[in-house]
């Protein structure tokens, strides 16, 4: 990978005309990376990854944030969180499963009792066939869910560009695990990104801001490259997605 290399700074000549540092030595100083080089590195870092942890949140119309890590095969595992409830989340290829925590599960009863009486017994009926298991779906079904895109690599970043022609730093340094970086950003408004790398050097992204949608995405990263360890849930803790149709007493 390509990393940032810190400018070496010249030492003033003296009055023999000789320098300090690498020019005394008759070797020129590297001159600075630019802000649009090493976003651009970045971001191409960012699109080779084969897995990555993400962890962050999706400012839209109800704030979610998600704690997921995914690989280009779109195996996917972690959780995401909306209005105070926790679903886990489990992908691997083409199927999917998610554990929804009691809370979630009481709001959707709730919410039929309040809006639609109607669907009350068939949304009863679900909620406790679901209490405690994984629902298991299609993995496009599970990939609909605000913020679960990011399961799929290729599709969440395929508008985030591969490199820039401007970039600049925005925002004030953050640290993260003892590790302060910047933020250099590219484009205006709904097309805006930007990648967080080390203050001290380094392409590696720390982290990146972009929007998916209408909606305002901020994640940190991680786990570089690191295999994705999934499997599925067993049987009986297992519930079909057919079995428990009730759930989606909205979409009804």
């Amino acid at each position: 990978m390509a990393l940032f290399a810190a400018a070496v700074m010249a030492g003033t000549a003296g009055c023999g005309g000789s320098g300090s540092g690498a020019e005394a030595d008759g070797e020129p100083s590297a001159p600075a990376m630019s802000d649009a080089r090493r976003m651009s590195e970045s971001l191409a870092l960012l699109k080779g990854y084969r897995s990555l942890g993400l962890k962050g949140e999706f400012r839209g119309e109800v704030p979610r944030t998600v704690d997921l890590h995914a690989d280009r095969q779109r195996n996917c595992v972690g959780t995401f969180e909306e209005l105070g409830t926790t679903t886990e989340v489990v992908v691997i290829g083409d199927r999917g499963w998610m554990l929804y925590d009691d809370k979630k599960l009481d709001n959707t009863r709730s919410f039929a009792k309040s809006y639609a009486p109607d669907k009350l017994a068939a949304v009863e009926e679900a909620v406790e066939k679901a209490r405690g298991k994984y629902v298991e779906y299609p993995a496009r079904e599970v990939l609909r869910y605000p913020g679960l895109i990011l399961c799929d690599l290729d599709r969440a970043f395929a508008k985030v560009p591969g490199k820039v022609g401007g970039a600049g730093e925005k925002g004030n340094p953050r640290t993260r695990d003892g590790e302060r970086t910047v933020q250099l950003t590219h484009g205006s408004g709904g097309d805006e990104v930007s990648v967080h790398v080390p203050e001290k050097g380094g392409s590696v992204p720390r982290g990146i801001d972009f929007s998916l949608g209408d909606a305002p995405v901020l994640l940190e990263l991680g786990d570089y490259d690191e295999p994705v360890r999934v499997k599925p849930p067993s049987r009986a803790d297992t519930v079909s997605a057919e079995e428990v149709k009730g759930l989606d007493v909205i979409g009804e």
